[in-house]
């Protein structure tokens, strides 16, 4: 073989630089993936960690509370009562003869309820009868005899002092004879009592006597009969401090007793107390209904609504929006940090759905609705979109 054959080839210079540049391309395409699928983690990392954010801060939605009206009607508890009442007592002492009317039954002033049979009375004013006719003939007696003295004590007969005597015994003896009228007046008066007569116009509500049974004279034994006067009915209701100013003399009153229907009854404030009971905080307020037809009985639950005004910032809220406390009632509100504040507040009226707040909140009060019981002092929130924004989006308001 000749030496040209043995001799080794070489490649080409352009084979070199193309082979070079592809291992170039690939550490680029490498470190590119590479730089990518760290940056690809990076960026999962971060919307993991804003999305565990999102859900560490509670969402909530909020909305402004409603002013209270200043005029407004507030409904109150009554207790319905008669006119006027009376426990009829016996004023003598006796046995029952006879009874003429029961419970239910409607009488008229002076009307006989009841008989009495008095055997003491009636022995004690004929003794004293007796005794009152024998003190006048002593005392005529008496009165004759003086004359005559004083006759005799003019003619010089008989001493002066003698005549002082008999015409002294003649004025105890007619004062004696005064003292009998006396005593057989107040007798007289006692047999009367024996008829036992209704005091005014009115229906028997209690009847508590039955014959033959001792009834004792006074009050100090159980009452006879019960009368009242249905004609007009008094209804009592306590007002609130804050509407006491608003209730004066005159003004009208729907009155509504559900077991009568509910249709209300207009009647009118006839006086208040004057003055707030110390443990209740309320007047004492009478209204006065006129009951002609007898369609209300006494005695009955009433639903008072009066028409009053009130100079306080009340706000109204939804019930759902209330916190119960161990440390007391609270409401969620949300500052401008969107930081929550539990807030504590005073309820006035309850209308069901919604709240009367007289203390704690006013208009501008962003409150948290539904609120979870895990909300504590302080927490970030975040509010949601139906809600207020910062862009001044107007807040929901309570209807």
């Amino acid at each position: 073989m000749s030496d040209h054959s043995s001799t080794p080839l070489r490649q080409p210079p352009g084979s070199t630089h193309r082979a070079r540049l592809v291992l170039i391309i690939l550490a680029v395409i490498l470190v590119a993936l590479g730089v990518y699928g760290i940056v690809e983690r990076l960026h999962a990392h971060h919307e993991l960690a804003d999305e565990t954010n999102r859900d560490a801060t509670p969402t909530v939605a909020v909305l402004i509370p409603k002013a209270a009206p200043g005029d407004q009607s507030v409904s109150l508890p009554g207790t319905v009562s008669s006119w006027q009442d009376a426990q009829i007592y016996a004023r003598t002492t006796g046995y029952v003869a006879k009874w003429y009317v029961d419970i239910g039954t409607k009488v008229k002033k002076g009307q006989r309820l009841a008989d009495l049979d008095t055997p003491d009375v009636d022995n004690q004013l004929s003794q004293g009868q007796a005794q009152m006719r024998s003190d006048e003939a002593n005392a005529k007696f008496a009165q004759v005899t003086a004359t005559r003295y004083d006759q005799l004590v003019a003619t010089g007969l008989v001493a002066k002092q003698t005549g002082d005597q008999y015409d002294a015994q003649a004025r105890a003896d007619i004062a004696t004879v005064e003292a009998d009228r006396s005593n057989v007046a107040r007798l007289e008066n006692m047999e009367q009592f024996k008829y036992i007569n209704a005091p005014f116009d009115g229906v028997i509500t209690q009847r508590n006597l039955d014959v033959g049974a001792l009834v004792d004279a006074g009050s100090t034994g159980s009452n006879l009969f019960v009368i009242s006067d249905t004609s007009k009915l008094r209804v009592f209701a306590n007002v609130p401090e804050v509407y006491a100013d608003s209730v004066h003399v005159g003004m009208p009153v729907q009155v509504s007793v559900s077991s009568f229907g509910d249709k209300p009854v207009t009647g009118t404030v006839a006086r208040t107390a004057d003055a707030l009971d110390a443990n209740s905080r309320t007047l004492r307020t009478e209204i006065d209904l006129d009951n002609a037809d007898q369609s209300l009985v006494a005695g009955v639950y009433a639903n008072v609504k009066l028409g009053v005004s009130s100079a306080t910032h009340n706000v109204i809220i939804p019930a759902n929006t209330l916190l119960f406390r161990s440390e007391g009632l609270r409401v969620a509100l949300v500052d401008a940090q969107n930081h929550i504040h539990l807030q504590p507040i005073t309820i006035g009226r309850d209308f069901g759905s919604t709240v009367e707040i007289t203390e704690g909140l006013d208009a501008r009060s962003r409150i948290v609705v539904s609120p979870p019981d895990s909300l504590y002092e302080g927490e970030q929130v975040a509010i949601a979109k139906d809600s207020k924004t910062s862009g001044g989006t107007r807040e929901r308001e309570t209807r």
